[in-house]
């Protein structure tokens, strides 16, 4: 027999990308893959977390932030070209600072302090989750250990943090009454830092992932710091969620924070009864967003959206009404039984009332 057997087609998943497709595949992962998709930040951004369990990811989050400089010291040690050593030592510059309260782990001890921690019991990491310390350690370790493309190629989950940083702070800011600017200072320079650190490193992937294989191993390394990111929200919503098993090594609710200050409660604040007079406080307006289409409440740095049933109880809240009267209006209105509808009322202003948006 002669006639030649035919050319077996290669296997796409062994072939040879080019630049583009290699980026290509990486963004991929990071859009099936990132942890803004985790349930656990869907809840965070929504603000449907309560305090306790948006203080225990700034906890646990905190371990992840102090090993960062740690990772990134263990790949300057294996690179033998300066050049590259020059640009890599920024992002240790970045989170330990130029000095003494400066950097990006000082902001965010101060992001911990700002909701409730001691500076000491954070610094202590005494309530850190085991899952979570497993899984950052391991991140150190495997960039330790593998090849310097693979230690680089698992830091581009950068490329996809300036997306999650907006989706936080403007969640957190816009649904959380004890969240400020100031607290949240820590992504404002990580805008500007997590591009930067993510050309370099995928311009290096690019340019050293010359093999199918060396482009798996790329892939797989993003793929691995991925599963780190996601398995400490695995465990964070586990125990602080659902189903609430908190370890007994682990932070619980009340221990490591500050007592705070007792305040003397202002005048016109406090619970919104139906002979009261809600009234908008200063800075607080009711407004029509022509971009998106509908009415907003605007707070100091804060912004919350209105359903209809919002809209038309805090069109009425002019000052002079008392709830009943609104209800009694709200009534007349749309022919519904005005104690029914001063019941419901008063549940969404005390609602907002505890978000010091509303007085009395």
């Amino acid at each position: 027999m002669t006639a030649a057997f035919p050319t077996p087609a290669a296997d796409e998943t062994q072939r040879l990308l080019s630049p583009e497709e290699l980026e290509a595949a990486l963004r991929d992962i990071g859009a099936r893959r990132y942890h803004n998709l985790h349930p656990f930040h869907r809840l965070l951004h929504d603000g449907k977390l309560n305090k306790d369990q948006v203080r225990a990811w700034a906890l646990n989050r905190y371990y992840y932030q102090a090993m960062i400089p740690v990772k990134d010291a263990a790949v300057l040690a294996r690179m033998t070209d300066a050049s590259l050593r020059r640009v890599w030592r920024q992002r240790i510059v970045d989170h330990d600072g130029d000095h003494p309260g400066d950097g990006g782990i000082e902001r965010w001890l101060k992001l911990a302090e700002g909701v409730g921690f001691g500076r000491d019991y954070v610094l202590s990491t005494k309530g850190i989750l085991s899952a979570t310390r497993f899984s950052v350690d391991a991140y150190v370790h495997f960039v330790s250990e593998r090849s310097l493309l693979e230690a680089i190629a698992s830091s581009l989950t950068e490329m996809f943090s300036p997306t999650i940083i907006s989706e936080r702070v403007a969640g957190m800011l816009k649904n959380y009454d004890f969240i400020t600017k100031d607290t949240l200072a820590y992504f404002d320079k990580r805008l500007t830092q997590a591009p930067r650190d993510a050309d370099f490193a995928l311009d290096y992937v690019k340019q050293h992932a010359t093999s199918p294989a060396l482009q798996r191993q790329a892939m797989a390394a993003l793929t691995f710091k991925c599963n780190v990111l996601w398995t400490q929200l695995d465990a964070l919503y586990f125990a602080y969620v659902a189903p609430g098993m908190v370890p007994p090594d682990a932070w619980r609710p009340g221990e490591g924070l500050v007592a705070e200050p007792a305040v003397t409660q202002a005048a016109g604040t406090g619970k919104v009864e139906a002979g009261d007079v809600p009234r908008l406080p200063r800075g607080v307006r009711l407004r029509f967003d022509e971009t998106r289409q509908k009415h907003v409440l605007l707070a100091p740095e804060r912004t919350f959206d209105l359903d209809d049933n919002a809209v038309a109880v805090l069109s009425l809240v002019d000052g002079s009404r008392t709830v009943t009267d609104i209800a009694v209006k709200l009534g007349e209105t749309y022919a519904a039984d005005p104690k029914l509808i001063e019941a419901d009322i008063l549940v969404m202003l005390n609602d907002l009332a505890t978000k010091r948006v509303l007085e009395r």
